[in-house]
């Protein structure tokens, strides 16, 4: 699958998480799978062929997107045939170049005008083509998430949206080609279900296992990706603020603020009803270690991975390198001391 460059991805952690859940989950084919925090999608997503059914939620909107192009939309030739047709569009000046590209009445660089103008072009025909019933609504999805992860690779930023860099770096310069989300066609769509909730209200929607990959410090993914919002929803009517075009009123998660993420955490781990729960949380998180043990041992028996890996560049400090990934498997209903393994 292609992926957004994105803060907290599991792309490099995920082989230790399914090799894990393998060894504690018995008969996990059989099973169905939440993804709570789904972001990117790539748990998600590279965990289908090891369940018998999937579901993902989460509270941004490019990432419900995403998530339903992951979940519930098969690669086609029909899909093949339509983005060759949309990268041979002619350029527009849209919603887009209006707003995220550097020209006289925006100073904004998220993107070149040239690739601001084509995925105007882009996301506008995707729109004509549901509006006027040439596509159904997952394959719209599908296009359009294609849309969000091929634009990521030309943004003119350092990783997150909440600010662009002063000159244009290489890769931003480079022409935007709209590329499949991914290209598998055996996921089994009529099984499985995407939602656009906030996780402390959405339970586990009758899954067997609960993954959860909540936000580990004070930064809103909400602000950081606001501008995918704004080409996901694309609706003129959205007001921007601030230097950096973010969102009015975007979301502020309470997982991200440390005065109201242990009563959310709480209110979300009693919520769930399923056989097994998965939480990977960052040692250097807001929620510290005693705390978060105690609220999930409250629901059975523990498993701790420490998972040691190196800091992306733009997160070290002179003092500490590397960080420890808290993989833990809470296996529901059963009493029994904790257990803590170093992978």
């Amino acid at each position: 699958m292609n992926s957004l460059n994105y803060i907290g991805s599991k792309r490099t952690l995920f082989n230790t998480i399914l090799e894990k859940c393998l060894q504690n989950i018995p008969n996990i084919e059989e099973l169905s799978f939440m993804d709570l925090f789904a972001g990117t999608g790539f748990v998600g997503f590279n965990i289908q062929p090891h369940c018998h059914q999937t579901f993902a939620n989460d509270l941004e909107y490019y990432s419900f997107v995403i998530n339903q192009a992951l979940h519930c939309c098969n690669y086609t030739d029909k899909i093949r045939d339509i983005i060759v047709e949309l990268n041979q569009l002619p350029d527009v000046c849209g919603l887009v170049y209006k707003n995220f590209s550097n020209h006289a009445d925006c100073e904004r660089m998220f993107f070149t005008n040239v690739n601001a103008m084509k995925c105007d072009a882009i996301r506008q025909h995707i729109q004509k083509l549901h509006d006027s019933g040439s596509i159904d609504l997952p394959t719209f999805y599908f296009l359009v998430a294609s849309l969000l992860v091929s634009v990521d690779k030309v943004a003119n930023t350092s990783c997150v949206y909440g600010a662009y860099l002063k000159s244009f770096k290489a890769s931003a310069e480079k022409p935007l080609v709209l590329v499949p989300i991914h290209m598998r066609n055996t996921i089994r769509v009529a099984e499985n279900r995407v939602f656009n909730v906030k996780a402390e209200d959405i339970g586990s929607a009758g899954a067997d296992i609960v993954y959860m990959d909540p936000p580990y410090n004070n930064r809103q993914y909400s602000a950081n990706y606001s501008p995918l919002n704004y080409i996901a929803k694309y609706d003129e009517t959205t007001e921007l603020t601030g230097k950096t075009g973010l969102i009015d009123g975007y979301n502020r998660s309470s997982f991200c603020k440390k005065g109201e993420v242990i009563e959310a955490f709480k209110t979300m781990i009693e919520n769930i009803q399923a056989k097994h729960l998965i939480m990977s949380y960052n040692n250097e998180g807001i929620m510290e270690y005693a705390t978060l043990k105690k609220i999930l041992e409250s629901r059975g028996k523990l498993k701790l991975y420490k998972i040691p890996y190196k800091k992306f560049k733009a997160q070290m400090s002179v003092d500490v390198e590397s960080v420890y990934e808290y993989l833990w498997f809470v296996e529901v209903g059963v009493s029994g001391p904790t257990e803590e393994y170093v992978v």
